[in-house]
């Protein structure tokens, strides 16, 4: 094996490794022997990383290594959140606008163009608003909102995506020897179609998640997000941009959530581009 190909294998394997450590302590932070994410102690407040704090506290005294995998675990619901929605509605609208009529398929299409028109911040506002007083949103600590919004901006690329794919598979050799035999158009999509298109709706999953995190961290940076007490990387980078100032410098504060979300990005980005390389052979060349 070549040095470059050794690189390049090894790279994913480092990125996809990040990601398990980053799963496995998010999904075991309750179980792990660390401070509650709310738990403050007042003086302790400010305090640099040490023995007591691993990387220090923040103004209220509360555990910024704890507060970091506490909010990991609201992150990473958020991009299930995005991701599923991407599968569920994105795959389901965009294989039924590509393999049907032409009518249809610009109707529905037309569709995707109306809420990819909308700005995102002020389609999160009109949901939140319209949805304020709604007593089994409310009953969610707010994350089931947030997740709903996620789920209605981020449908719509994946349908893109698989309406293209559709559409150049329905007019391939067998998928017309399928019609001429009397195949049904259902059964057509959903059992020939789809699994062709598994490579194709896997790569764009992975490429859909990143945005999901940075969609996450933006929203509740400007406080349209997740709210307290519920803690995510989007909350603690606001947190460390409100106690920037010329008479205390907490780095901690900045540094150590902001290596969090940018090593798992860029993670993402390295595992999604080895999936696109390894599933589409014109990748390979």
């Amino acid at each position: 094996m070549s040095r470059r190909s050794h690189l390049t294998s090894t790279i994913p394997m480092l990125a996809f490794g990040w990601l398990l450590v980053t799963v496995a302590t998010a999904l075991l932070a309750p179980w792990l022997p660390i401070a509650a994410p709310d738990a403050a102690l007042p003086e302790a407040a400010w305090s640099a990383p040490d023995d007591n704090f691993l990387l220090g506290s923040d103004a209220l005294g509360r555990d910024l290594w704890s507060r970091i995998l506490w909010g990991t675990r609201i992150s990473l619901a958020c991009a299930v959140a995005g991701g599923s929605a991407a599968l569920l509605l994105g795959v389901s609208w965009g294989l039924l606008a590509g393999g049907g009529s032409s009518a249809r398929d610009h109707w529905m299409m037309r569709v995707v163009d109306l809420l990819d028109s909308v700005p995102l911040v002020f389609l999160v506002i009109l949901l939140a608003s319209v949805a304020r007083n709604s007593a089994w949103i409310d009953a969610g600590g707010g994350l089931t909102l947030f997740f709903i919004i996620l789920g209605v901006v981020y449908w719509t690329p994946m349908a893109r995506v698989v309406r293209g794919e559709t559409r150049s598979l329905i007019r391939r050799e067998w998928a017309l020897a399928a019609t001429a035999l009397g195949t049904p158009p259902r059964r057509l999509l959903w059992r020939q179609v789809l699994p062709n298109l598994l490579p194709t709706i896997l790569v764009t999953v992975t490429l859909i998640i990143p945005r999901v995190l940075l969609f996450e961290a933006f929203l509740s940076f400007l406080g349209l997000g997740v709210q307290a007490p519920e803690v995510s990387w989007g909350t603690l980078a606001r947190d460390a941009f409100e106690v920037l100032n010329p008479v205390r410098t907490a780095w901690w504060m900045v540094l150590f959530p902001s290596l969090a979300l940018a090593a798992t990005l860029l993670s993402l980005n390295i595992v999604g581009d080895a999936l696109r390389t390894a599933l589409d052979p014109k990748q390979k060349r």
